[in-house]
């Protein structure tokens, strides 16, 4: 399948959404990671600044890495894009929010919106497995120190067959413990891009089926309630009289991310884009495959 790939000027930005690695350091190895190399240096702030300021209309800005929080400037780029007229959403392993000072400095730098990857939910072992990391502990307190913040929470699970296939249920029963009432959780299955398991993966089909039976939801409400947001990917709400429109509650996003290795992931979005090297702005998930294995 060939890369419907292009560039364009900041001046031009069209997506909505634009990611921004701000650095390839991580704190973690996750057996499942888009951009495993370390070796990229930190991105420039400056320039990051610059580029985004010259966007023609307000844009979510996704602060992502590897892990964002291993700079120690976080606030300070926070507060920068702010600034420049943006919405800011922290992508995060949340291993640092498990400290509620922190997550206060984020707050005073302007954060008001996050997004914490939960692949074991509460369950260490399934974070060992995924994750190489017994980390259950420092996630879940994140989760609620991101709720004392009163953020915007969204939270991400790649289900991996076999392994965490419990995971809607922990995540809302977790959800329920935290106090916590409104928040989308992002389920995928694992895409065959950067570092992945190699298995036997969950199906579009099949996962749709497993948080139907776990969510005790019917395939017909998830059908008549769900709102297409790109290709292979469907948000809907856990409340059957929710109305069409995100206004609070619990809300499932599921997106299909196996490609069977033979291209990205939701190509062709136009909703999401990336910054790139030199500081302009491409499709995501087709700059992310042609830099595979190294931006």
């Amino acid at each position: 399948m060939s890369l419907n790939y292009y560039e364009q000027e900041p001046e031009n930005n069209t997506f909505i959404e634009v990611v921004a690695d701000v650095t390839h350091r991580c704190n973690m190895s996750c057996k499942n990671c888009y951009i495993p190399n370390r070796d990229v240096p930190d991105m420039n702030i400056d320039k990051l600044i610059d580029c985004v300021s010259r966007f023609p209309k307000r844009t979510m800005i996704r602060i992502i890495g590897a892990e964002p929080t291993m700079r120690n400037d976080l606030p300070e780029i926070i507060t920068k894009v702010k600034r420049a007229g943006h919405k800011v959403c922290l992508l995060t392993n949340g291993l640092r929010l498990s400290k509620l000072h922190y997550c206060q400095q984020l707050k005073n730098a302007g954060l008001r919106h996050t997004y914490i990857s939960m692949n074991g939910v509460d369950v260490d072992d399934w974070y060992e497995e995924i994750d190489e990391l017994r980390c259950a502990t420092k996630k879940v307190a994140a989760l609620r120190n991101a709720k004392d913040m009163n953020w915007v929470i969204d939270i991400g699970c790649i289900i991996v067959k076999g392994v965490n296939d419990d995971a809607p249920t922990r995540m809302i029963n977790l959800l329920k413990e935290c106090g916590i009432e409104n928040c989308v959780i992002r389920f995928k299955n694992v895409g065959q891009i950067g570092r992945y398991l190699k298995r036997e993966n969950h199906t579009m089909e099949s996962l749709t089926q497993l948080v139907a039976d776990q969510f005790n939801l019917s395939l017909d409400h998830i059908k008549e309630k769900s709102i297409p947001i790109e290709k292979e990917s469907i948000l809907f709400p856990v409340d059957p009289n929710a109305r069409l429109v995100y206004k609070g509650g619990i809300w499932i996003k599921l997106t299909n991310w196996d490609s069977e290795g033979k291209y990205s992931p939701l190509l062709d979005s136009k909703r999401r884009g990336r910054i790139t090297e030199d500081f302009k702005v491409a499709p995501f998930f087709e700059h992310v495959k042609i830099n595979e294995g190294g931006y």
